[in-house]
């Protein structure tokens, strides 16, 4: 009897400690955290009820904006991006910036968001030479660099309006006046934060090549100063109709050619979408020119899931561009559903569309 029990007390152990190691892996494996964001296909969501034009025309077919999802990768997600084809890796520094912490990165997509709502209305307005109006109001911070002097002084959304005692609406003002200054000079900078205007004296600092893309230089034959911030243009953009966004919480750049293609259907009588389910991604600027994105692949397959039939992407153009390549790949793995349409500029975006025959009448 006592043998017996020594048996089924050994076994009552094993079976302890498996459930024990199974608690380990799962806890390993869901709530370790890895130094990844895992992405996936996001959605594809129609910009008709996201925008509209005062009187605008409506539209047999739609235009769709294009997402991806990001989420906190951990060591399952991590693992299973090895078996499924449309999730991946993405290493969290190049989604955050230097010392930018999530709140941070989230405030800047938004920032992001809305300088591409107005480049899209100035590209759809000038497209079809609708009268716009553009008004420069000063420097917005998108981002502080870790160890310059603004670290302590700014935060991401203050909106820069004098620098050294002198009014500052542009960017390239911003720059001249830093052009004569020196590593060690203090400067005045005035600047509105939530509503509430403050005046703070900051000391300039060399820039290293890290920080070069603040545009606080443009000298590449050697290093300037500046006080370490990434800046926008702050804008008051009044077009000649109003234009309205309910985006909510998406936040980035790469919805601006979707934008302004729906602002300019709204904007004419001639149904663009001809009845088709018109998907796509790509960056805006102001003369209309579209750049590359990230993700495209897998916005071709959120497409794709949401029924689209053509897929806008930016051309590849300069030897590193891939957005085109990607998402004709893509395509390709679906078993060629969509149309892909690669552009560099919104002309050309409207010269495929003008040239399609109606869904209805497509034989």
């Amino acid at each position: 009897m006592g043998k017996n029990n020594n048996v089924q007390s050994r076994k009552i152990k094993r079976i302890q400690w498996v459930v024990m190691v199974i608690i380990i892996f799962v806890y390993l494996t869901f709530y370790i955290p890895v130094p990844y964001f895992i992405t996936s296909p996001g959605s594809a969501m129609e910009l008709s009820p996201m925008i509209e034009v005062q009187g605008g025309y409506k539209e047999k077919g739609n235009f769709l904006l294009t997402t991806v999802a990001l989420g906190t990768g951990n060591l399952a997600y991590y693992l299973y991006t090895y078996l499924d084809p449309y999730m991946e890796t993405l290493p969290k520094k190049a989604v955050l910036g230097e010392n930018e912490n999530p709140e941070d990165y989230s405030k800047r997509q938004l920032q992001v968001m809305k300088i591409s709502q107005e480049d899209a209305m100035i590209a759809a307005f000038q497209a079809i030479n609708q009268p716009i109006i553009v008004k420069n109001k000063g420097i917005l911070v998108m981002e502080v660099v870790k160890g310059m002097p603004a670290e302590n002084i700014f935060k991401v959304g203050d909106l820069i309006i004098e620098v050294d005692h002198q009014s500052i609406k542009e960017v390239k003002e911003l720059l001249h006046i830093l052009e004569k200054k020196k590593a060690g000079e203090n400067i005045d900078v005035r600047f509105i934060r939530e509503g509430k205007t403050y005046l703070k004296s900051i000391q300039l600092a060399k820039l290293s090549q890290q920080t070069s893309l603040d545009l606080e230089t443009k000298s590449q034959s050697e290093r300037r100063v500046g006080f370490g911030i990434y800046p926008a243009q702050e804008r008051e953009v009044i077009p000649s109709k109003k234009v309205v966004f309910n985006t909510e919480d998406i936040g980035g750049p790469s919805a601006g050619l979707m934008f302004t293609l729906e602002i300019i259907n709204q904007l004419t009588s001639e149904d663009l979408t001809k009845g088709y389910q018109i998907a796509g991604t790509g960056t805006i600027q102001p003369d209309g020119t579209v750049g590359q994105i990230g993700g495209a692949r897998l916005k071709v397959k959120a497409a794709y899931e949401k029924g689209a039939e053509i897929f806008f992407v930016p051309k590849d153009i300069a030897t590193d561009d891939i957005n085109q390549k990607e998402a004709e790949e893509s395509n390709r793995s679906l078993g060629n559903p969509l149309t892909i349409v690669p552009v560099s500029n919104v002309k050309e975006a409207l010269k495929y569309l003008q040239g399609l025959s109606p869904k209805e009448n497509k034989k």
